[in-house]
Formats: C-alpha cells, sequence, structure tokens
C-alpha cells in the first residue's frame, strides 16, 4: 500500500470513529499537506505517478448566517490567539467597534463601541506575541492608528503613527514576535510596508515603488514556510482590477510581483492563513457582480482556480478571514444592507 493510500485510509477511519480522534487526523493533514501538492482545492500526493488523494475540499462553506445586531460600510477584520476577534467600523458614525467569540465564531459576545477611536474605512486586525494588534485610518486626516489588546474587547490607548498615511484601509499580519503592516500610500498609489515586534513601535516606512494598487493591500504570514516565517500579499491592481501576489521571508523584502489574469476585484481583497490545513487562503468581491470568491495556495504564489461563492454577496472588501482550530473563518458586510454576515470553512 502507498503512503498516500494510507493515509487516506487513515482518514476514512477518523471519520468512521468520529471525534475520539478528529485531533490525531488533524496533526496528520498538517504535516501531509507541508509534503504535497495541492490542486484545485484537493491535496494530492507529491508522487506524481500517483493518482492516490485525500480528497479534501477547501472550497466548500457553511451556510451564511446573518449576525443582526451589528453593522458596518466597510469589510469586518478578523484575527485569533485561540479566541477569536472582530472589529469593524460603525454604520451611523466611524467608531470602530469589537467583539470575541470562544467557541469558533459560533457565538459572538455583544458588540463594544470603542469611542475613543474612529476610521473612514475598515479597520485591521492581526496578532503578535499573542496579543492583538489593530490598525485603522484616522478620520480627521489620513495617518494610520494603531493599538494592542490581550482579550480583544480591552484596547490600550490609540497612538497616531504620523510619519505614514493612506488613503484606504491599511493591513495586518503576525507570526510570532513579528507583526507586517502594508497599505496604499496617500500621495500616489504604490505600497508600503513596515515591522514590529510589538504592534506599538514600528520600522521605518519602506515604499514598494514596484507596486500599486486603487485599494488597500492585505497580508498574512505562517511560521510554516520553507524557511521559517513567511508571509504573502495580494492587492487590486492599479490600472486594472486583476489580482497580483507577492510574498516574503522579512515583512520588507518581497519577491517580484506576480498578477492572476484570471480574477478581478473592484475592491479590497482579504487573505489569510491556515497552519492546520496548510495554505493561505484568499477570497474576494467578483468584478462584475458582488458574490464572494475564494481561492487557495500553499506557497502564496501559485494559486488555486478561483470558485464562486454564489450564494453570498457583499457591497465592498475587504473580506474578512481567519484561522480556527481546525478550519477557515470568513465575515463580511451584506449586499442588501449592511449586517455582518459570517460562515465557516466545511472539511469533509
Amino acid at each position: 500500500m502507498s503512503v498516500a493510500i494510507f493515509h487516506f485510509e487513515i482518514f476514512k477511519n477518523c471519520v468512521r470513529y468520529g471525534n475520539a480522534i478528529r485531533s490525531v487526523f488533524f496533526i496528520w493533514r498538517s504535516i501531509f499537506l507541508k509534503r504535497s501538492n495541492y490542486i484545485n482545492g484537493t491535496i494530492m500526493k507529491s508522487d506524481k505517478n500517483s493518482s492516490a488523494y485525500s480528497n479534501l475540499d477547501l472550497t466548500g462553506w457553511s451556510p451564511q448566517r446573518e449576525l443582526t445586531d451589528r453593522a458596518t460600510r466597510n469589510g469586518p477584520a478578523l484575527a485569533t490567539n485561540g479566541v477569536l476577534c472582530m472589529a469593524w467600523r460603525g454604520l451611523d458614525q466611524d467608531n470602530i467597534w469589537v467583539s470575541v467569540s470562544s467557541d469558533n465564531g459560533r457565538t459572538w459576545s455583544s458588540q463594544k463601541e470603542l469611542e475613543d477611536r474612529a476610521t473612514r474605512d475598515a479597520p485591521a486586525l492581526a496578532v503578535v506575541n499573542g496579543k492583538f494588534v489593530m490598525a485603522w485610518r484616522g478620520l480627521g486626516q489620513d495617518n494610520i492608528w494603531v493599538s494592542t489588546s490581550n482579550d480583544g474587547l480591552n484596547w490600550s490607548p490609540q497612538k497616531e503613527l504620523e510619519d505614514r498615511a493612506t488613503r484606504n484601509n491599511p493591513t495586518l499580519a503576525g507570526v510570532d514576535n513579528l507583526a507586517v503592516m502594508a497599505w496604499r500610500g496617500v500621495g500616489q498609489d504604490n505600497i508600503w510596508v513596515s515591522t514590529s515586534s510589538d504592534g506599538v513601535s514600528w520600522s521605518p516606512q519602506r515604499e514598494l515603488s514596484d507596486r500599486s494598487t486603487r485599494n488597500g493591500p492585505a497580508v498574512t504570514g505562517t511560521s510554516q514556510g520553507p524557511n521559517g516565517k513567511l508571509f504573502a500579499m495580494v492587492w487590486q491592481g492599479s490600472g486594472q482590477d486583476n489580482l497580483w501576489v507577492s510574498t516574503s521571508e522579512d515583512g520588507i523584502n518581497w519577491s517580484s510581483q506576480k498578477e492572476l489574469t484570471d480574477r478581478a476585484t473592484k475592491s479590497a481583497p482579504g487573505i489569510t492563513h491556515s497552519d492546520s490545513l496548510g495554505v493561505f487562503y484568499m477570497a474576494w468581491q467578483g468584478l462584475d457582480q458582488d458574490n464572494i470568491w475564494v481561492s487557495s495556495s500553499q506557497d502564496g504564489i501559485n494559486w488555486s482556480p478561483q470558485t464562486e461563492l454564489s450564494d453570498r454577496a457583499t457591497q465592498i472588501g475587504p473580506i474578512g478571514l481567519t484561522p480556527t482550530s481546525d478550519s477557515l473563518y470568513m465575515a463580511w458586510e451584506g449586499l442588501d444592507q449592511n449586517n455582518i454576515w459570517v460562515s465557516e470553512l466545511l472539511i469533509d
């Protein structure tokens, strides 16, 4: 019996005997995905001469669920440190609101308004050193502001980063003790980046003069790259609407940009990485219609064919994405009204 077929038999037995060994399966899956090739939403055995595979679909999402107690006029942000945190711009005013979930997004705490801070775009969330970090575009001006939290509800005083500004939402990624921030410039459309070890004090901004966007970029990261940390960025093009991607090991020096000519958007995309699944995952608002589209990648550069989620749509990105203990979680602004909707990736 080949290794791949043996692993597939383990998978079937895990499903057959239920939750008692589910955690063992996910440990195996994390190891197996790192040693496999990934095609069309399916994990394939690395041996090109074998057709055996574990049919792990990464395109099926649970029915969308409306959170009727909260609304926004931009895309919500998500992050997790074991507890899920959601942050969003208010609907009738511009203050930032937050909520947390301790059960992988099945239930959420009452929304809490952070009355000391406001934004004119979507906020961003990440985790560094176990702490939540939030970044957002200021309200009365375009400078970027930051704050941190241990629990996702109680936040440190906001700090203005006076050396940087944007005309869209900033984005954040965190891996262990390194946070990465990326944003669209204010006087021109190039993308700028910076890093931090605590989410409060940030390195001098660096302009990536070879790439530009007409919306906020999106970044994410993992500690499971070939050499340790690996960050991935996706953004809407400047002269056209196709999505572009790039990767980095330090958040400052980025690979050559690559255009994904088969997909386009009219707003900011979202991206995350799941260590348990071993993949990067992006979601975006469609170009000619408002449905949400998804795709996944092992390396952040080569992406699976896009899949349209025809049961859900949004007025504007970014789409909030975050890993859970064994899956992925998505949040977005509704299409015909402004309430926030959520869904979880179904792992067969």
